[in-house]
């Protein structure tokens, strides 16, 4: 509702904040696509062309990159609900919009030539792996880098592959009083080699292969040590003052979209299904009802949980402040409860579906999958509740999210 003589703001208003809206009009381009791709993805062990083309064409991987570089730097809120929703329709998908862009995020680290260059074609996609961290040898010009990281998600569609690379002078690394010298670096995929070993549980259609770099040369552009220091100019936004936390809600929200589209389809088949040997169907059975109460309050609490956490620390961003110890603390939390949460529905959901939920002919069966193989994730495993406690105690910690 207006004021009375006050017109009302427009889309085109700088004043508002359109990225709802951007957001809706990106669901309505892919969601279509997506609800088609899933049985592909599974077979092929990756993303099908046909669907990571949609994602690219409606600027999914460009979630976070800077509105200075072509991208639409949306506001962490709505960048979460766009995966949350896909990974509704394909956890997978979800899964892959949440981390290329993570890995896109990253790229604040770099030069603003660097930027530039990896940014140079609109639809650049980012993937790569962190550990175990690379070799990196300088040489005149740029450096020298060697290695292979596992859990490389979206390894075919990637444009560009990062690894985290530890400096070495000879045969040994360079240090510093606080460790090894650590570094970023950039490479184009074409100088990469992709190893096809994604064979996995769940999560199948990320295809999160291995990528494999042998002495590539990489130019100091495009190499940047592994610090939280002041982003060069094109990421100086209040999204980007979350330094690397950004991932975290990514990953919660598509373990939000499992454990949604998880508790839809179970609703939907115990209003028509009968155990076996009963003549009441499931709905009418009050140990299930009980227990599909119980799945929907987790589903609901974590949700607010996370969406809560993520708006708090988007409120300190738009401060102009970074985020501190504290709220990577909660943000830490945040995750991995969710994560876990979404785990145990998928897990009562099993339950109540029966023989149906271990049939591959039932969805039930690949969001158990997927919900027990995200929940690995080194991000928000349950480990990570102990490199939150340590945090809390001020206590020396082995998470590089809480060193840096």
């Amino acid at each position: 509702m207006t004021m009375l003589g006050t017109p009302a703001a427009t889309i085109d208003d700088p004043t508002v904040d359109t990225s709802a809206h951007v957001v809706d009009e990106m669901l309505a381009a892919v969601v279509p696509v997506l609800r088609n791709c899933t049985a592909d993805g599974e077979a092929q062990r990756r993303l099908p062309d046909y669907a990571a083309a949609a994602l690219v064409e409606a600027g999914a991987f460009q979630v976070q990159v800077p509105k200075s570089l072509g991208g639409l730097e949306l506001n962490p809120l709505q960048a979460t609900r766009l995966v949350e929703e896909i990974s509704k329709v394909d956890p997978s998908a979800g899964f892959l919009v949440g981390n290329m862009n993570s890995q896109a995020f990253a790229m604040m680290a770099l030069s603003a030539d660097g930027v530039e260059e990896v940014f140079a074609d609109s639809k650049a996609v980012i993937c790569g792996g962190a550990f175990p961290p690379a070799r990196a040898v300088e040489v005149p010009g740029g450096y020298l880098v060697s290695g292979r990281a596992p859990f490389a998600s979206g390894a075919h569609i990637a444009t560009w592959v990062t690894a985290y690379a530890m400096l070495f002078e000879g045969d040994q690394p360079k240090m510093t009083p606080h460790g090894p010298v650590m570094l970023l670096a950039a490479m184009a995929r074409e100088d990469c080699e992709l190893v096809d070993n994604w064979n996995v549980l769940g999560l199948r259609g990320t295809g999160s292969h291995d990528y494999a770099y042998h002495e590539v040369f990489v130019p100091h552009t495009r190499v940047a040590p592994l610090t939280l220091g002041e982003p060069n100019r094109y990421f100086s936004g209040p999204l980007y003052r979350s330094r690397l936390w950004s991932g975290h809600p990514a990953f919660a929200a598509t373990a939000l979209g499992v454990a949604r589209a998880s508790l839809d389809e179970a609703t939907s088949l115990v209003r028509t299904k009968k155990g076996n040997f009963m003549m009441e169907v499931l709905g009418d059975s009050p140990s299930i009802q009980r227990q599909l109460g119980k799945a929907e309050a987790r589903y609901r609490a974590s949700r607010a949980y996370l969406y809560d956490t993520v708006d708090q620390l988007w409120q300190h961003q738009l401060t102009g402040e970074f985020v501190n110890t504290e709220h990577g603390i909660s943000m830490q939390l945040a995750a991995c409860y969710v994560i876990e949460t979404a785990r145990e529905i998928s897990e009562i959901v099993h339950e109540i579906a029966g023989s149906t939920g271990f049939q591959e002919s039932s969805p039930l069966e690949k969001y158990f999958r997927d919900a027990h193989t995200i929940s690995q994730h080194a991000f928000a495993s349950q480990t990570r509740y102990e490199s939150a406690a340590k945090a809390m105690l001020g206590k020396q910690n082995d998470w590089l999210f809480f060193q840096l």
